[in-house]
Order: C-alpha cells, then sequence, then structure tokens
C-alpha cells in the first residue's frame, strides 16, 4: 500500500512513527485534545503538536533551549521537521 492510499495527513503522521517518533495523547484517549509526537536524538528533543489536520505546531529542543520552530497543516509541519539538519542535535 503507497502513501497514495491514505489521506495525506495520514501519510504525513505515519512517517513521523516511521522516522522514531513516538505517540502522546493528551486528554482524553477516546476524545483527545491533541496528539503529541517526540523523537530525542543527542541532545535535542522534537515535539510535534497535531491539534487537527489543518493546525499543528513543532519546536526543536536542544539542551532545554529552543532552536527551530516552524507552525501550519500537520503535512507542511511533518515535512518541514523531517527535513530540519541532525548536526544541531548535539548543542552548540
Amino acid at each position: 500500500m503507497s502513501s497514495g492510499d491514505f489521506p495525506v495527513e495520514t501519510a504525513a503522521v505515519l512517517s513521523l512513527v516511521a522516522a522514531g517518533f513516538r505517540l502522546f495523547v493528551q486528554g482524553d484517549p477516546d476524545d483527545p485534545e491533541s496528539l503529541i509526537y517526540v523523537r530525542h536524538r543527542g541532545n535535542a528533543a522534537d515535539l510535534i503538536r497535531v491539534y487537527g489536520t489543518d493546525q499543528c505546531e513543532a519546536v526543536r529542543l536542544v539542551h532545554r533551549g529552543m532552536t527551530r520552530q516552524t507552525e501550519g497543516t500537520t503535512p507542511e509541519v511533518v515535512s518541514t521537521v523531517l527535513g530540519w539538519s541532525g548536526l544541531d542535535i548535539w548543542g552548540r
């Protein structure tokens, strides 16, 4: 089954899981307020919060300081985060 068989938002979320992100549900699991995806690498953590298909935000924290930030639709944010360089995950 190719990503063309899924809605764009589903394909984006599947690519997060494939990239090593873990899912945490915020709020009631039957009616979540948002979905939070987290990936730790080196001294960095990438966090993506999905409110719905049209609202998503993400940050990269390195040594607990925010070094990158983006927001937009879920597919846009996922594409941006997966494109962030791995070179800055060890800190500056």
